[in-house]
């Protein structure tokens, strides 16, 4: 085992997962400074379910990782969240369902208390003190209800989680959906980094009480106290060793680490901190763990693309597919533009994201012509988790390009950049696309799939050697690329003035989808500035600021 994943399995804590089991070893402190022990797991609702009394945290060059390990559970009954709105500026609405066998009980949320799509507004504050009893850090971020870590307490709850592993979105997600199965665990968000090199401490987990009563949690239950013992890195691995895992080793003042690509401690936040998706990573194949057990108790209407095992492909038809087994492929306005200079040549960058709205998950899968860098794409339709039909509907090709080496399915969508009146002025490079769930935007629509990762279908992009590969978009979620270098408009005898970036998705029909009446998007931007320093202005898009990083509106 390498040192970063050493490292990594550090910060999950003294027994880690293992330990979910003996959480009755920890101590609630009530808001009046007593304590109690733990709630029986028997008892119907959200407790806390720290995984034991102390954890273990990892100090280097003055400073300590640690998490506190300790878990929300829901005991006897689920709950899930729905936050909604109807455009980007609208306020968010947050919902809660309570779920105890058939019985739904929904509850909507006080303003004051919804941080838009991430969750609950400065639910959650963890605070860190030495063995005196000196604060030396407390910090309060949102409360999700549902990261990507979970377990399960209870043998009658759910056999896999249902619902998404994250809270949050883009400018243009509508909704999102969160929560905890029952007999399932959610690990809270309480990574920190604090430079100090003190090594017992003592943190503590708070959940705030405008929260805490709207999730249900008794008075007694609402804080969660552990000992952190820290265990210096440098004991355990040669310290030069840790270090270059952690930032890099340094050659000529540059770190080694690849232009763009995140340090072991970068990685490390992000993976605590619930980063969204925000770019789209091009990859050799599939990141996705393949989960063949259905969620079939909740319905069919969440994660109903699920393929059975073993069942007989569709012949290729060249009939009509049915209506509700099409996806919807809808086009976004192009966002987060600017403008990059390489050389002598000034290019116009932005954001691209297309969609889909259902009901069917988009399915598009390619078979090598012999031997050669071009394979037959054909388009599969589900019903109810079964493959009923498929078409013929273009090609894919073999991209030999850097940071690509893969297989690319083309005409996916078209990139122009048309004046006012429409008439073109330049197109993207970018013509090819290896297609995969990176954002999600709508998961409360008819067929909305909770957790690609589950359902079987993924999507991997392939090697050169690949004979066949499968590119998937599940219903309500859209595939995001950033447009920079060559995929980028080329300025070179682009005036200034006002033009329109222009997305069409299937541009060339040759996708079958319900409707193709929302397949383009124009973003109005404002060129001006002089050769070599180009500027761009870019106006609000339904009364908001999209040019601003999501949590700094």
């Amino acid at each position: 085992m390498g040192v970063a994943a050493v490292l990594a399995l550090g910060l999950l804590g003294e027994g880690g997962a293992t330990d979910v089991a003996s959480a009755s070893a920890a101590t609630i402190t009530t808001s009046g400074g007593t304590t109690a022990a733990e709630p029986a797991a028997k008892q119907r609702g959200l407790r806390f379910a720290p995984a034991a009394k102390t954890v273990e945290a990892y100090g280097y060059d003055g400073y300590v990782y640690l998490d506190s390990g300790v878990w929300m559970g829901a005991y006897g009954e689920g709950y899930e969240f729905w936050a909604k709105r109807d455009k980007a500026s609208a306020p968010v609405t947050l919902t809660k369902t309570v779920i105890r066998g058939d019985k739904r009980t929904t509850t909507k949320a006080a303003a004051a208390i919804v941080d838009g799509l991430n969750g609950f507004k400065r639910a959650l504050t963890v605070k860190v003190a030495d063995a005196k009893g000196n604060v030396l850090i407390k910090r309060t971020r949102s409360l999700c209800l549902g990261e990507s870590d979970r377990q399960r307490v209870e043998p009658t709850g759910h056999t896999e989680p249902v619902y998404p592993s994250f809270c949050g979105g883009s400018w243009f997600t509508k909704s999102s959906v969160f929560g905890i199965e029952q007999g399932w665990a959610a690990r809270l968000d309480t990574f920190f980094e604090l430079e100090t090199t003190r090594k017992n401490l003592r943190m503590t987990v708070t959940i705030s009480d405008p929260v805490a009563d709207f999730l249900g949690l008794p008075a007694n239950g609402r804080s969660v106290s552990q000992r952190v013992k820290v265990i210096d890195e440098c004991e355990m691995w040669e310290c030069a060793e840790v270090g270059r895992e952690l930032m890099g080793e340094p050659t000529e003042g540059f770190s080694t680490l690849a232009e763009g690509e995140p340090s072991v401690r970068e990685e490390r936040r992000q993976a605590h901190t619930g980063s969204t998706h925000s770019n789209h990573r091009d990859t050799a194949g599939s990141n996705h763990r393949t989960n063949l057990f259905t969620l079939g108790d909740e319905g069919t209407e969440h994660g109903g693309d699920h393929p059975s095992l073993g069942q007989a492909g569709a012949k290729p038809s060249n009939k009509k597919p049915a209506k509700e087994t099409l996806p919807d492929l809808v086009s976004v306005p192009a966002w987060q533009i600017g403008t990059e200079k390489d050389g002598r040549v000034t290019r116009l960058t932005f954001n691209a994201h297309e969609w889909n709205a259902g009901p069917g998950p988009l399915v598009v899968e390619g078979f090598r012509r012999g031997s050669s860098e071009t394979m037959d794409a054909y388009q599969f339709f589900y019903r109810d988790g079964k493959e009923v039909s498929s078409t013929k509907t273009g090609t894919m090709e073999y991209h030999d390009a850097p940071e690509h080496d893969h297989w690319h399915f083309l005409d996916f969508a078209s990139y122009e950049l048309v004046k006012p009146d429409g008439s073109l002025v330049t197109t993207s490079g970018k013509q090819s696309w290896c297609l995969a769930p990176t954002d999600p935007v709508d998961l409360t629509v008819p067929g909305a799939t909770w957790r690609p990762e589950a359902t079987g279908l993924d999507s991997t992009c392939g090697d050169r050697s690949a004979l066949w590969l499968r590119e998937v978009l599940p219903v309500g979620w859209g595939d995001t690329y950033s447009q920079y270098q060559t995929q980028a408009f080329n300025l070179a005898g682009v005036r200034n003035g006002t033009y329109q970036i222009r997305i069409t998705v299937n541009p060339n029909g040759n996708l079958h989808e319900r409707t193709k009446s929302n397949n383009v998007s124009l973003r109005t931007v404002v060129l001006g500035g002089k050769p070599g320093a180009r500027t761009v202005r870019v106006p609000p898009y339904e009364g908001v600021d999209t040019e601003v990083a999501i949590d700094e509106r």
